[in-house]
């Protein structure tokens, strides 16, 4: 991105939930015109909880498991996209967790979040102030005192590109 003389241009953060690097991992989640996310790339900072990692690969295993025929095309995937996802400069990881990110993520179960990995993202977002990135309409409803500076899904981002 070229930055306009005499003027600071400000990128904010980005942090991904897990749908959004699934792709990486060979698993298609059907998201309308997902080969615009690059553009992403160009307007935030992009960022990801190693957990959603640890997620990905929960959801790789699950589909190794009730397709066995595509258990290899699937690890290869897997150990592929992260190699990739690894190396590419344009997506970081945050810190996987510190006690603000705990607590927040354990006080989302009053609020009725069973599944510990959207807990843990979305407290990520709001503890550290980035916008979060969801297609969980759960995540996308909470109502709760505290949250991300802004809770989007891929196709209100996509009005924005």
């Amino acid at each position: 991105m070229r930055r306009p003389k005499g003027r600071k241009v400000s990128i904010s953060e980005l942090l991904l939930d897990t749908t959004y690097l699934l792709p990486i991992f060979g698993i298609d989640m059907g998201l309308k015109d997902y080969s615009k996310f690059p553009r992403v790339l160009d307007i935030y900072r992009v960022l990801y909880n190693p957990i959603s990692l640890v997620e990905a690969k929960w959801i790789s295993l699950r589909l190794m498991k009730r397709h066995p025929e595509r258990r290899n095309k699937l690890a290869w995937a897997f150990i592929y996209g992260l190699k990739a996802l690894l190396s590419e400069e344009r997506i970081s990881q945050v810190e996987l967790t510190d006690p603000d990110v705990e607590r927040a993520s354990d006080s989302l179960l009053d609020a009725g979040v069973r599944d510990y990995f959207d807990r843990m993202i979305y407290a990520t977002a709001s503890v550290r102030g980035y916008r979060l990135l969801t297609e969980d309409d759960e995540l996308l409803k909470l109502n709760v005192d505290f949250r991300p500076k802004e809770v989007l899904s891929w196709s209100s981002l996509l009005r924005q590109l």
